[in-house]
């Protein structure tokens, strides 16, 4: 049945000059009363001095399109509040609204709006969905309100958000807290402020945080303080294990630092000092024992494996976010100009297209995929991915921000019993296209285990992107990175004069295990760490250099190519083969093959030792060697090794009136 709110009995006006709250909220409550229903709301602007709730399965509310206008405007010293809540009263047991809807139609704040809720605010809804609704702030701050545009809490799930537009709300457009299997698509959330005194970041297009199974899916963020705020919230409280009763692994006490809901009593983490990490613990059932000091029974599933001990630290309501899909839309100008209010300055808040990261010491979201989407002229990084694990960055376009992507782990370590360290591991990014951010295509911090493939690193001008790939740590307290896998990248718009990954202070940020399998412009010799086992690639010359032993910069295996032409002359000047490094001891075998125009040729084979002490220059070590026999058609040729001038040189001898190619063959041992 459909409910024209501006039929009698209802006789909704619509026209801005009268409160229709009450017509409105009847109608839907008519709703309710006959199982369920259509409130139709015609296009018109609609006064609320009062929230209208939706409380009974299959209402669905239905504008007729955005201009259709629900407005906030409380009465004189009348408190902001919820324009539209979708709720079944909550009390010790989840809320259940089932099979609701809104479509069409825009909700609009004159003013300050609701603390921490939204303007569409969606509590304990199981199958649901949410088309093309408009939230509209004041575009200012909201005067020093904290107001999410479409708000979706408490167990909510199996639902889609289609088509919506948040614009000018003060906290995030389209926030998911506590739900699970929710799809957003086609939404875009878009100059959002928050002017409330050191929350200047709390502006995000779109939040997420203690949600499962959720998709973000061609959405766009524009103006915003993050375009994308992926977040573990930690806990709402928390407690220690009671001594008595003993604890066991299947039953404990725990007496809380305050009063919680049964609700939060479900999702309990207890910390791991082994994993370092707060371990999620299974619980069956949890019965208050004694309200006056807050002290819980929880009895929790057989199979649990987490070691209970008198005195560990529990956490309520804990539930770091999983299996979170950002595919296709932008991040796009995310930065806000901040008036800070004391002393009175403006403040430019340097804003991220996609931050992943944990507010909670051992809180570690995981299962995360961000595929096709373009992160751009972002003042901080396009993406940045603190305390994650198993994450894919893939076909992504990330330009003109200040750092392409940036992983890293979190920074100052916990204090206490919860030292927060070692948190970002088993990240994949790949088929990437990173080019002309300020300072950095791709930055590593302390963190595990990173694969980075198939991805194109470049810069259009020098005064861009002065490192393709930077490697330290999130602050000297913390580990190197480790097992860092780089394979089939095209960096480009460099001179050899940067090598393609920079540890930031040597061989104390330096990779030292993984691999690297590199092409680049020079001779990595002094210039590239890298892991045992790594290659490289000369692309100016087409040398090879391998890393058999050792991860510091020096100690690179090279097989050399010259190429060298006699023109009809005998000996000539010494060819340069190779520049002996401080420092080392270098073998070097040689197989040189000539040839000349009418057939004639020859193959010499020969090794020699070279060394070189800091300001000395390189001498051989022992004589020349020739290795086998050479061959040749014609005896006045030859071929020899020197060393000279800090390198290993061929000597080359010609024929009068005979013009001979030369290829020159180096293999390079250094130690």
């Amino acid at each position: 049945m459909i409910y024209d709110v501006t039929n009698a009995p209802y006789n909704a006006v619509g026209d801005d000059s009268a409160a229709d709250h009450v017509a409105i909220q009847q109608a839907i409550n008519d709703a309710g009363s006959a199982g369920g229903g259509v409130v139709y709301i015609p296009k018109g602007i609609y006064r609320l001095q009062a929230g209208l709730v939706v409380s009974h399965d299959g209402i669905i509310l239905e504008g007729e399109g955005r201009e259709t206008v629900l407005r906030h405007e409380p009465a004189e010293n009348q408190n902001p509040f919820i324009p539209l809540l979708f709720s079944k009263p909550v009390n010790t047991s989840k809320p259940n609204l089932k099979n609701v809807g809104i479509r069409d139609l825009t909700i609009e704040f004159a003013g300050a709006g609701p603390p921490s809720a939204g303007g569409l605010q969606m509590n304990g809804c199981v199958d649901w969905f949410c088309e093309r609704i408009t939230v509209r702030g004041n575009g200012t701050g909201m005067l020093g309100s904290t107001t999410n545009g479409i708000s979706v809490a408490y167990w909510s799930s199996d639902g889609i958000i289609s088509g919506c537009v948040v614009e000018g709300v003060s906290k995030p457009g389209i926030y998911l807290a506590a739900a699970r299997r929710v799809t957003v698509v086609g939404c875009t959330s878009k100059n959002n402020l928050c002017t409330v005194p050191a929350m200047p970041r709390a502006g995000a297009g779109f939040q997420l945080g203690q949600a499962h199974e959720v998709s973000f899916i061609d959405c766009h963020a524009t103006g915003c303080a993050v375009g994308f705020n992926i977040v573990c919230l930690g806990e709402y409280g928390s407690g220690t294990v009671d001594a008595s009763p003993a604890p066991s692994q299947t039953s404990f006490n725990v007496t809380l630092v305050s009063a919680e809901p049964a609700l939060f009593m479900e999702r309990l983490g207890i910390w791991n000092p082994t994993t370092k990490r707060i371990e999620a613990l299974p619980v069956e059932s949890a019965t208050l024992v004694s309200p006056t000091t807050n002290t819980w029974a929880v009895t929790l599933a057989a199979g649990n494996t987490q070691v209970i001990e008198a005195g560990a630290q529990i956490f309520v309501n804990y539930d770091p976010y999983s299996n979170v899909r950002i595919i296709g839309g932008s991040a796009k100008d995310n930065y806000v100009v901040y008036q800070n209010p004391a002393p009175p300055h403006q403040e430019i808040v340097a804003g991220y297209g996609v931050f992943v990261s944990s507010l909670q010491p051992g809180a570690v979201g995981r299962d995360i995929v961000i595929s096709g989407m373009i992160c751009e002229g972002n003042p901080g990084a396009g993406i940045v991915m603190a305390a994650v694990e198993d994450a894919i960055v893939q076909g992504c376009i990330l330009r003109n921000n200040s750092i392409g992507i940036q992983l890293t782990d979190v920074g100052t370590p916990g204090t206490g019993a919860l030292p927060a360290i070692d948190q970002t591991r088993r990240i994949m990014i790949s088929g990437c296209e990173i080019y002309d951010n300020a300072a950095r295509g791709v930055h590593l911090r302390s963190v595990e285990d990173v694969i980075l493939q198939g991805t194109r690193i470049h810069r259009t001008k020098d005064s861009v992107q002065v490192e393709p790939i930077r490697i330290d740590r999130a602050d000297a307290e913390r580990r190197k990175t480790t097992n860092v896998k780089l394979r089939d990248l095209d960096i480009s718009g460099y001179t050899f004069h940067t090598p393609p990954v920079i540890p930031a202070s040597g061989d104390s940020d330096a990779v030292e295990d993984g691999v690297y399998d590199l092409a680049f412009i020079g001779s990595p010799e002094g210039k590239l760490y890298a892991p045992p086992g790594s290659r490289y690639l000369d692309r100016a010359t087409g040398n090879v250099y391998r890393k058999v032993h050792g991860w510091k910069k020096t100690d690179w295996m090279a097989s050399l190519v010259a190429h060298h032409a006699s023109e009809g002359s005998g000996t000539t000047a010494p060819v340069n083969l190779y520049l002996v490094p401080e420092n080392s001891v270098v073998h070097a075998s040689v197989v040189a093959v000539a040839r000349s125009a009418d057939g004639e040729c020859a193959v010499y084979r020969r090794a020699v030792g070279a060394r070189r002490n800091a300001g000395v220059d390189a001498e051989a070590v022992g004589a020349v060697q020739t290795i086998g026999t050479d061959g040749e058609n014609d005896a006045a040729w030859g071929f020899n090794l020197i060393v000279q001038y800090n390198y290993i040189r061929a000597q080359v001898t010609g024929a009068t009136g005979k013009n001979i190619d030369w290829l020159i063959r180096t293999e390079i041992d250094v130690h």
